[in-house]
């Protein structure tokens, strides 16, 4: 069984002034178990899959507890750069950011209807961040994971759900790519994303951020990820604290996968710092 790392990061203590914990939950797929079961379809499926109910049970939490869905552009914007103030109606709210990396088909499928629910019942428009490989948009062979296409990400984009950002073109290991093919994996990620959404992304924020692929990243990486994006995420089950972090392109996310409980998530998110006049002072 995986069990969730829950330290924090390494920003320093201080009665004074304390950082912001912002939980950023990664999942892959999503499967809907009770249907396969029902119909004796057995999904291809791995350990970093999750359940559509179990998911339901915590985003529905989530909506009730007021939380506030971040964006990839959001955290940015109101966290770590701080070039905007965060609008009032987060005050007192707590963030979480939910991820989904790969571009699985089951998201689309098996989300995208949750997230629509939630919003009818309780007028709350959840955001999720996608980080897509768009060498496999539209993949769908026997023998391979459905992947989402370029039709169904501007569908979720346009309905206001999702933030599509990059994982790499062909989800290759960027740490272990020379110069030459790490600059074409970024570089073609960012570019096919944003001929995907061209018209639907006025302010250039599609792909303007990345998850390391097996969350590997480099020293050698870093040095040119600057040129096309202006964060990078990793998956070393940290929470993050971006108001402290010093480094953009060092994301602290959460895994999540089958074996994690609702129950556990919820304690995690949990920890969110609630959105004060003050915290936002001593940041």
């Amino acid at each position: 069984m995986f069990v969730l790392g829950l330290s924090l990061s390494g920003a320093t203590k201080s009665a004074v002034t304390p950082s912001i914990r912002v939980p950023i939950l990664g999942f892959h797929n999503i499967i809907d178990f009770e249907i396969a079961k029902q119909t004796k379809i057995k999904p291809l499926s791995f350990d970093h899959d999750y359940g559509k109910r179990e998911l339901y049970t915590v985003l529905n939490y989530l909506v009730e507890n007021n939380y506030w869905f971040l964006t990839s552009q959001d955290l940015f914007t109101y966290f770590i750069q701080k070039s905007k103030p965060i609008p009032p109606e987060y005050l007192h709210r707590k963030p979480i950011m939910i991820t989904f990396d790969d571009g699985y088909l089951g998201v689309h499928e098996n989300v995208l209807p949750i997230l629509k629910d939630l919003e009818k019942t309780y007028r709350e428009k959840v955001k999720i961040v996608l980080f897509i490989n768009p060498g496999y948009m539209g993949v769908n062979i026997k023998y391979f994971v459905p992947h989402m296409s370029c039709n169904d990400l501007r569908d979720g984009y346009k309905r206001g759900f999702y933030d599509i950002q990059s994982h790499g073109f062909a989800h290759q290991n960027l740490s272990k790519l020379d110069l030459k093919n790490l600059e074409l994996e970024l570089e073609k990620s960012k570019t096919k994303l944003r001929e995907c959404t061209a018209d639907l992304d006025p302010n250039k924020w599609v792909a303007a951020h990345i998850a390391y692929p097996y969350g590997s990243v480099s020293q050698k990486v870093e040095k040119y990820l600057p040129k096309y994006h202006l964060t990078g995420y990793l998956y070393d089950g940290i929470i993050s604290r971006p108001n402290r972090l010093r480094n953009p392109f060092q994301i602290s996310r959460v895994p999540v996968n089958r074996y994690t409980t609702p129950l556990q998530l919820i304690r995690i998110v949990n920890r969110a710092t609630p959105i004060t006049q003050l915290a936002l002072k001593d940041s």
